[in-house]
């Protein structure tokens, strides 16, 4: 999975649309949250959101004219938009999305949540 969304172009899309992924530390995180959850799918739609992954950057220069990886922020808003009227690729873009920045908020790949204080439950 982890080939599909580097082959996707996502993730130069979403350095340019969210400014909370510009560390490395939280790319990392993002795409590890993406990466594992996909993971978990049955295989049929594991294959079928690789596949479509794999098949975005096509898909985006047909609807836009210019490459998701070199698309400035603007275009790539606009690729998007376009983007989300072809079956299936816009709730693949959105999940993703969605995703990353939830990894991203969470932090580093691995690490655990703090434990509750001992009296928290009372």
């Amino acid at each position: 999975m982890r080939g599909a969304l580097r082959a996707s172009g996502l993730r130069s899309y979403w350095l340019r649309q969210y400014g909370c992924l510009h560390t490395l530390q939280a790319r990392t995180a993002a795409e590890a949250h993406v990466t594992g959850t996909l993971n978990t799918l049955p295989l049929p739609y594991r294959a079928a959101y690789a596949l479509t992954l794999r098949l975005l950057p096509a898909a985006f220069l047909l609807v836009s004219g210019r490459g998701l990886r070199k698309a400035s922020a603007a275009e790539g808003r606009r690729g998007m938009q376009r983007l989300a009227a072809l079956p299936g690729f816009g709730d693949v873009v959105r999940a993703s999305t969605a995703l990353a920045l939830l990894g991203a908020l969470d932090g580093r790949p691995g690490q655990q949540p703090p434990a509750p204080h001992r009296g928290a439950d009372r």
